[in-house]
């Protein structure tokens, strides 16, 4: 492009140097206009002169008052401004063309002859910030493909040059990645890593997976991360397998929190190396570790090392330090190169609870074998089938179910075995299992003990209460992760005379009519009004329609039947 511009103002040239003679008798007032000339024509040009060039133009403009008083003034005026017109004219048509061949990386004018062709500041400026966010997101997406790497055929074994990169480009969480001469100190809550210069690069991460919550954030403990050529203490234990360190701080102790934040994550971030990888754990609870055992057993074939207490240098020849996550409660297949899903970490939480699940005393007869003899009868009476089983989940003290023992009445009556569950901190995880993997329907009102629904087959159904003002919160955190494991999922709504809080507020207020207008004041607000001082009521009637929705849903499913009698 710039060459073509230098043929515009070739062509400006050759119409001066015709009129210079006419003009010359004006003696140094030539050399005048021709300065001024070429600031203008620099400025149409879209550069300008370095320092000097408004000072010049200034001290022209005065000379220029002057000149005009002459009587060949017009002459020479009209004879400027065309030779001025015809450049802008030639610049404006061939600009668009140029554009088409223009090096869009480069500056403007990188390659005119111009003794000056400084690009514009702002512009400038621009391209610089591209460079940068460019080179950012480069070096994140470099650092990502390393990550998803891990225990590859590219892995150092402990050899070679040593790699430190962390990817920050996510809303959600911080991933570092070091390869080569990996060595755990807990004396310092740092890790290092070798190379073969004396550049000391330093990196801090806390590695737990809710980056956007900086009070949660501040509570989980940080580590520090950095290169060098001096690794300090001698390895005291060598492993040949990677290492993933993560925290199990934060909320952990909500069962949603354990599974949302740390569970499935620690599963997309290392469930591709079939085992073969150490955990390294930060504010490390045993209490978790029993609780989650059968879990963990399934992702990792080595002893989990809790990194404060365990005083020992490790030493690896891979190591991720945080977690990916992709959303709430779930894995997202186009994310993962192997393209993992939700299903298969529900698949993986059925073959960690088989083993006892195998100790526990089966039914007699199975559905299916029901299934069988209600097809050889050709009779479909739902009388001859297994009972379907309705789990409902309880909650005390907020968002109770105030006429549960109604709901459960309800359910027998349309056909259900009915089941009270009601989860607390150590209520072993293998009986929630047991109960929900054998249900076609579970029912409970919105809160962390609906992150059971992992535990459900898929085609089973998922019913949950609405309180008022938790809409929002209830599709996002668990009806959507639901649906996406292949449950059908209903909601049942409350609405304001079902709720406790229609004895506490007028008719009108706010906080029965506009929900929204209390969220929007932010979650405290939320939680005081909509989640601790709330419980709920569903009407009897209303709810029936649900279950037999349900009920409907899983005949339809289990027998390729629908009930024929009207309830």
């Amino acid at each position: 492009m710039g060459i073509i511009v230098v043929r515009a103002l070739q062509i400006w040239r050759l119409f001066i140097s015709l009129s210079s003679h006419a003009f010359c008798r004006s003696g140094d007032s030539w050399n005048h206009f021709l300065q001024l000339n070429k600031i203008h024509a620099l400025q149409v040009a879209g550069v300008e002169e370095l320092e000097t060039g408004q000072a010049i133009h200034d001290s022209l403009e005065m000379e220029f008052q002057v000149i005009k008083a002459r009587p060949s003034f017009k002459l020479i005026l009209g004879i400027f401004l065309l030779s001025y017109a015809l450049t802008f004219v030639c610049i404006s048509f061939i600009n668009p063309i140029a554009d088409l061949y223009a090096n869009k990386g480069g500056m403007f004018y990188a390659n005119t002859n111009l003794q000056t062709h400084i690009a514009l500041h702002n512009h400038h400026l621009e391209i610089t910030q591209q460079q940068k966010k460019k080179k950012s997101e480069l070096d994140a997406l470099s650092c990502s493909s390393l990550i998803n790497d891990v225990g590859g055929k590219n892995a150092s074994g402990g050899h070679g040059k040593g790699i430190l990169c962390c990817d920050r480009s996510r809303y959600r969480t911080d991933v570092c990645y070091l390869r080569g001469d990996v060595r755990t100190h807990t004396e310092t809550a740092s890790i290092s890593v070798h190379t073969h210069n004396h550049k000391l690069v330093q990196e801090k991460i806390r590695p737990y997976t809710r980056k956007w919550e900086q009070s949660t954030m501040n509570t989980i403990d940080e580590i520090t991360l950095k290169t060098g050529d001096d690794n300090g203490d001698a390895c005291q234990v060598q492993h040949d397998v990677p290492a993933i360190v993560f925290s199990t701080g934060g909320y952990t102790g909500n069962v949603y929190h354990e599974f949302n934040d740390g569970l499935i994550p620690l599963y997309i971030t290392s469930q591709h190396l079939h085992g073969q990888v150490v955990f390294v754990i930060l504010e490390y609870h045993n209490w978790w570790m029993t609780k989650y055992a059968e879990i963990v057993t399934q992702l990792t074939n080595y002893p989990v090392i809790d990194f404060s207490n365990d005083k020992r240098v490790h030493c690896f020849p891979e190591m991720i330090v945080g977690l990916n996550i992709h959303d709430e409660l779930t894995v997202n297949p186009e994310l993962m190169k192997d393209g993992k899903s939700i299903g298969d970490f529900r698949a993986l939480l059925s073959k960690a609870y088989a083993p006892r699940l195998s100790s526990m005393p089966q039914k007699q007869s199975t559905d299916e074998e029901h299934s069988s003899s209600l097809k050889a009868s050709g009779l479909p009476n739902v009388s001859q089938l297994a009972k379907l089983k309705l789990v409902i989940i309880s909650r005390q003290k907020s968002r109770e179910m105030m006429n549960q023992k109604a709901i459960v009445k309800l359910g027998e009556k349309i056909g259900f075995e009915v089941e009270i569950l009601n989860p607390k901190r150590n209520t072993e995880m293998v009986d929630m299992f047991r109960a929900l993997n054998s249900c076609d329907v579970m029912v409970g009102v919105h809160g962390a003990a609906m992150t059971h629904f992992l535990f459900m087959r898929p085609g089973s159904v998922f019913i949950q209460i609405v309180p008022l003002g938790t809409d929002w919160a209830s599709a996002t955190y668990y009806g959507q992760p639901a649906t996406k494991l292949g449950l059908t999922y209903l909601e049942y709504k409350i609405l304001p005379e079902e709720s406790s809080l229609f004895a506490e507020y007028e008719r009108n207020d706010p906080v029965l009519r506009d929900p929204d207008s209390i969220n929007r004041k932010g979650w405290e607000e939320t939680k005081r009004v909509y989640l601790d001082g709330q419980n709920v009521k569903p009407s009897l009637q209303r709810f029936n329609k649900t279950l037999l929705s349900a009920y409907s849903s899983v005949l339809a499913r289990k027998y390729e039947i629908l009930p024929s009698v009207n309830r």
